[in-house]
């Protein structure tokens, strides 16, 4: 059984990350409907944001270059649902 990693928040604090300890990149998804960082049991639905792909962007190569990195996993935070869409504004 793998341990979840403690996870990192990205430089927009809308995307955490981490690496498990048998090779699992987490990126998990966490912002609100409004595309702020979520805070405290402020968890809804994840909205895609221009500064989330941002922080994606940055997560994913990270992992891309982490040799001990085999799996990228991408979750939302919260209970409900993965994402809400994306905002257009």
């Amino acid at each position: 059984m793998t341990n979840w990693p403690e996870l990192q928040p990205m430089p927009n604090c809308l995307v955490n990350y981490g690496v498990t300890d048998n090779g699992i990149a987490v990126i998990e998804l966490a912002s609100d409907s409004s595309g702020a960082p979520l805070e405290g049991d402020n968890i809804g639905p994840n909205t895609y944001t221009h500064e989330m792909m941002r922080d994606i962007d940055e997560a994913v190569v990270r992992a891309r270059f982490d040799d001990d990195v085999a799996v990228i996993l991408l979750t939302g935070r919260g209970e409900k649902f993965f994402s809400a869409g994306a905002s257009i504004q």
